[in-house]
C-alpha cells in the first residue's frame, strides 16, 4: 500500500496561503519568511534551500522527491488534503511472512500461532514504550510600559530533549528556550489581544492570552514581508469630515517602500470594560486600489475580546482564496471555503455595519445582508478594534456601540 501525494497541488496550496504572489517570483527573503510561518504553523524546520528546490529556484534531479516529514508540514500549512495523483511515497516497509508449503502441514497451526503471539507481544512493547505526554505552563507575571510594553512571563519547563520554542503571537519569530529557564520576557510594539504558546515539535504544551492596550486612536503600517518592522503614528480626528489616511508621502518619511505590498490599520485598543456579547460595529471607508501592476485588494476589521474574536475580510474580485474570516471558534477559510460574497469595489466610500446580539451575528455592506450566523465561545471582555487596508484607505467613521446604546470606540 502507498501514500498518494499530488505535489504540484500542495505547492498551490501552500503559495495560496502565503500569498506572496506566484513561487516564481519569490526571493531569498520570501523562503525566509516562509520557513518561519511553517516552523511556527507545524513545528517542522523546513530548510530554505529545500523549499527552493521544493518550489523550482533550485535545479534538482528530475526523480527528487522531499521527505516524507516534509510533505506532511507542507500539506499541513497548506491546509491540503492527501487524494491519490501521481506521486507515491511509499509507506514504512513491513516484513513479510511467508509459510512454506510441506507434508508437515499440521505444524502450520502452531506456526501461525507463534506468529500471533510475536505480533501482540510487539504491539504490547509499542504501548508500553509511549513516550509520557509532555506539559508545561506559561504565567504573565506582569508587564512594563504602555506603547512599546515588555511583558515577563513565568515558564514551567517539561523535562524532554526536544528543543523548546516560544511564540509569542505578534507574527515575530519563535525564540528557542534554555531548559534551565524560569522567565522570559518580550517586547510588544503594538496594541493587541496575543496568544502565547510554548511548543515542542508540532504540539502546543501550554498557552495563555495577553492584552496590550493602548490610551487612543493610533496609525499602524508595516510591509508584509518584513512582520517585525512596524510603523506607529497617533490619530487625531480634528473635525467631523476629517479622514484617517496616510499618504503615501507619508509612509515614505517613515521608512516604507510603498511600491512594496504595504498594510495600514487604524486600530484603538482602549480598556472599556465591557463584557457581553451584545453590540454593534460600524464604519465607513474606501481603499482605491494601486495604479501599477496586479494585486489584490482588501480591507478587514476586527473586533477583539480577550477569549475570542470576530474579523471579516472584504476581498477586491479574483481574490477570495486569500480571505480568512472568524467568528469566535468558527474559521471560514478561502483556500477550502466559497467566500465569493465578500468580494468588494472598494474604489468608492462603502459603509460596513456588523450587529452582534448574544452571539448571533448579521453583517451587513451597504444596507446588504452579506452574512448571517451564530457562535459559542463568548469573546470575553472587550479588548479593542481595528480596520486594516491592504493598501492605503480612508476611513472616515470607526464605531463599536454597547447594545445598551453606550459609546465603547468612536472615531
Amino acid at each position: 500500500m502507498s501514500r498518494k501525494v499530488n505535489l504540484s497541488e500542495v505547492i498551490r496550496c501552500c503559495e495560496n496561503r502565503f500569498g506572496h504572489s506566484e513561487a516564481a517570483l519569490w526571493t531569498h527573503r520570501d523562503f525566509s519568511m516562509l520557513n518561519l510561518e511553517i516552523l511556527k504553523d507545524t513545528g517542522t524546520n523546513i530548510s530554505v534551500n529545500t523549499l527552493k528546490r521544493i518550489f523550482g529556484k533550485l535545479s534538482v534531479d528530475e526523480n527528487y522527491i522531499p521527505q516524507q516529514a516534509t510533505i506532511e508540514a507542507l500539506q499541513k500549512y497548506g491546509g491540503y488534503s492527501p487524494a491519490a495523483s501521481s506521486l507515491s511515497v511509499p509507506d514504512e516497509a513491513v516484513p513479510t511472512i511467508v509459510i512454506p508449503k510441506n507434508k508437515h502441514h499440521r505444524l502450520a497451526p502452531y506456526f501461525i500461532a507463534a506468529i500471533i503471539i510475536a505480533i501482540l507481544g510487539l504491539g504490547a512493547w509499542k504501548l508500553f514504550k509511549q513516550p509520557v505526554s509532555l506539559s508545561g505552563q506559561i504565567v504573565l507575571k506582569k508587564t512594563e510600559g504602555l506603547l512599546p510594553s515588555t511583558a515577563i512571563f513565568e515558564l514551567k519547563l517539561p523535562d524532554t530533549n526536544d528543543s523548546l520554542f516560544m511564540d509569542f503571537g505578534d507574527k515575530s519569530p519563535l525564540i528557542n528556550i534554555n531548559k534551565e529557564q524560569k522567565l522570559i520576557t518580550h517586547n510588544y510594539i503594538f496594541s493587541g489581544v496575543f496568544k502565547v504558546s510554548l511548543l515542542v515539535r508540532q504540539t502546543v504544551l501550554a498557552q495563555t492570552r495577553i492584552s496590550i492596550s493602548s490610551d487612543k486612536w493610533i496609525g499602524l503600517s508595516y510591509h508584509d514581508q518584513m512582520r517585525n518592522h512596524f510603523y506607529e503614528t497617533p490619530v487625531v480626528k480634528t473635525a467631523p469630515d476629517s479622514l484617517f489616511n496616510h499618504p503615501n508621502s507619508h509612509l515614505q518619511k517613515m521608512g516604507l517602500d510603498t511600491a512594496q505590498r504595504i498594510f495600514t490599520r487604524l486600530y484603538n485598543f482602549s480598556p472599556v470594560n465591557y463584557t457581553e456579547d451584545n453590540f454593534t460595529f460600524e464604519t465607513t471607508f474606501k481603499n482605491p486600489t494601486r495604479k501599477y501592476g496586479i494585486a489584490c485588494n482588501s480591507t478587514q476589521f476586527q473586533i477583539s475580546g480577550i477569549n475570542s474574536m470576530i474579523r471579516f475580510k472584504l476581498s477586491s474580485p479574483g481574490c477570495t482564496s486569500r480571505v480568512l474570516n472568524v467568528l469566535s471558534e468558527q474559521r471560514f477559510e478561502g483556500n477550502r471555503d466559497d467566500l465569493t460574497q465578500f468580494v468588494l469595489e472598494q474604489e468608492n466610500w462603502s459603509n460596513v455595519r456588523l450587529i452582534n446580539r448574544n452571539k448571533q451575528v448579521s453583517l451587513f455592506v451597504n444596507d446588504k445582508l452579506l452574512f448571517s450566523g451564530s457562535y459559542q465561545q463568548p469573546l470575553g471582555e472587550i479588548k479593542g478594534i481595528f480596520i486594516e487596508f491592504e493598501g492605503n484607505g480612508f476611513v472616515r467613521t470607526c464605531d463599536l456601540t454597547a447594545g445598551n446604546g453606550r459609546t465603547l470606540y468612536h472615531f
